[in-house]
């Protein structure tokens, strides 16, 4: 697989999605990510390494994701982060990434879908319903297709 250059437009406005200014990024840089890992961290590492898919574009194989576990990506439509999670049930959803009460984005840990900024969790098996605020709304659904074995952005 090639490298994928993007323009530096693309990357500051990508930057800007995901709100990471000097100082997020910062306190940000000692986390990392890890494809199918069951603790995403949210981090800068995170969002370079993390999928850029258009609608109709596949996200992941199914069988690179193992129950519990979530990969971030970034619609490539609309710079938005998002988050595929594979449930314990083996179903798949696909959530913004972005917090709906300060616009921080969101990593998968312990089954849930936290906030590292005020500390709001959401829960992916129950549609992203709020479990702890300060968020009042839940994550905004993605739609997703599962075909061939691979998920897509619908």
């Amino acid at each position: 697989m090639g490298e994928k250059v993007i323009s530096r437009r693309r990357l500051i406005r990508l930057g800007a999605v995901l709100g990471l200014g000097s100082v997020g990024a910062s306190m940000a840089a000692g986390c990392g990510v890890e494809i199918g890992s069951s603790e995403t961290q949210g981090s800068p590492t995170a969002a370079a390494d993390a999928p850029e898919v258009g609608e109709g574009e596949a996200i992941a194989k199914g069988s690179e994701l193992a129950p519990g576990t979530a990969l971030p990506f970034t619609n490539a439509d609309t710079g938005q982060a998002g988050i595929l999670v594979r449930l314990q049930s083996g179903e798949f959803a696909a959530y913004s990434a972005v917090c709906t009460h300060q616009a921080c984005t969101v990593a998968y840990k312990d089954g849930k879908l936290a906030c590292p900024c005020h500390g709001s969790v959401f829960d992916p098996a129950k549609s992203a319903a709020v479990v702890t605020g300060p968020a009042q709304t839940p994550l905004p659904e993605m739609d997703i297709e599962i075909k061939e074995g691979k998920v897509f952005l619908a």
